[in-house]
């Protein structure tokens, strides 16, 4: 028999039966033209617990560039309505038969598993697999876990399944003493993005010296995640990459870009090496390594060919996956979240800074679209509190100030509880 409870508060772990059937949910569909593609649907039902699930009473969620991409390039979304989100935290209110790592009133944030229904974080519930979601620790608000998701997560697979680097060596004490043993270089481009963030600290933690590219308004934050050197992203191309080579004596094996293809085709670049640059800097040019270096481009595969007239090495480019890896892969998945558990807990690993998006659910959409028109300032995460959504009446109330006569109001509702509100999510 499954157990579910509805907690008391939203920061709160006590619980009580839960009795509701129904809550308040965000949908998305491909839009009729002149009408928006988002609307609150006030009394969806509540998704199904299955045996290995858990069910996740939502607090905050994140704002992700896919949930506003999904909408504008049509995929991931159809005619039908569906929840949308990727990134949340909250409490656990019920836990399949099957679940041994929750138990009800455990605080734990989650990246949704877009494939899976019910499992969106634009609702006040959502079922996740329990080998999915990782525990929030209690000096952790669930605003600042609500970052976590699908940043950390990303940078989880990139590492660890991506470039194949292993798990074990990443612990709280897995730093290098920097002045014995500086470690191998890591090129991050894009450092201030959400992923960035986290691959920062994580490649730290794994004893690598960190290069990174950035705005300069965000140098000094990302210094203080543990960045040896961050550079300007909006210099020159070309002498950004001479400056990463002088940087790091040309010596980069392995790169992560966050940015899009044309970037990552400038970390192509600085992973090949450069044998003109360095005859040009007296350095040896007999260093043409048989071991290829790695490049794995999140946003974009490089737009530009190769030019292996200038190159040291051969450059591997690896495609990352979820799929394949994290979602439906249990043990990795429990692996990895166990030892960000551990991290967490540990304090060894730093949430990401917010921007709080006023009006719950009702104020996704426009945090979306700041998203979108890059009106959110690098190095911060939108998050929005589902408690701040307005009930049905002050939607009503708020329309009607607007000058929308009163009827209206119930045939938009009419419409939205039937043929736009399907069970899928």
């Amino acid at each position: 028999m499954m157990t579910i409870a509805m907690s008391r508060t939203a920061e709160q772990s006590t619980a009580s039966p839960l009795k509701r059937s129904h809550h308040r949910a965000l949908l998305a569909r491909i839009p009729l033209q002149g009408q928006s593609a988002w609307h609150v649907d006030h009394a969806r039902p509540v998704a199904a617990l299955g045996e290995d699930q858990v069910l996740v009473e939502t607090t905050y969620v994140a704002l992700n560039p896919f949930d506003w991409q999904g909408v504008a390039f049509k995929y991931g979304i159809g005619q039908e309505a569906r929840v949308m989100g990727r990134d949340g935290a909250g409490v656990i209110v019920g836990v399949g038969d099957k679940v041994k790592r929750f138990q009800v009133g455990d605080r734990v944030w989650f990246c949704a598993n877009s494939s899976v229904s019910g499992t969106g974080a634009f609702q006040e519930f959502s079922v996740h697999s329990a080998s999915e979601i990782g525990h929030t620790p209690d000096h952790l608000s669930d605003q600042e876990a609500a970052t976590l998701g699908t940043g950390l997560i990303t940078a989880g697979v990139a590492l660890f399944r991506t470039l194949g680097l292993s798990l074990d060596d990443l612990t709280s004490s897995s730093t290098n003493e920097r002045e014995n043993d500086p470690g191998p270089w890591i090129l991050i481009w894009g450092g201030s993005g959400i992923t960035g963030v986290y691959l920062i600290q994580l490649a730290r933690l794994l004893g690598y010296r960190v290069a990174c590219s950035a705005s300069p308004v965000n140098h000094a934050y990302l210094k203080r995640l543990g960045a040896d050197v961050v550079l300007d992203r909006w210099a020159d191309p070309a002498e950004l990459v001479n400056q990463i080579r002088r940087e790091t004596k040309d010596d980069v094996r392995i790169a992560i870009d966050n940015v899009g293809g044309a970037t990552a085709a400038l970390c192509r670049q600085v992973v090949q090496g450069s044998s003109i640059w360095r005859s040009e800097n007296d350095m040896s040019t007999d260093e043409i390594n048989s071991t290829p270096a790695k490049l794995v481009p999140i946003a974009g595969w490089p737009k530009e060919p190769p030019d292996s007239s200038d190159s040291l090495r051969k450059v591997d480019c690896l495609r990352i996956s979820f799929s394949t890896t994290f979602y439906g892969h249990p043990t990795f998945s429990e692996a990895l979240l166990d030892r960000f558990d551990t991290l967490l807990a540990e304090k060894m690993l730093a949430a990401a800074r917010i921007r709080l998006v006023a009006g719950g659910l009702n104020g996704i959409e426009k945090g979306l679209e700041d998203m979108r028109h890059g009106r959110v300032p690098g190095g911060y995460k939108l998050v929005s509190r589902l408690a701040d959504t307005s009930e049905l009446e002050q939607v009503g109330q708020k329309r009607k100030a607007a000058g929308f006569p009163e009827e209206k109001v119930g045939a938009k509702r009419a419409r939205s509880s039937g043929e736009d509100s399907p069970s899928d999510a």
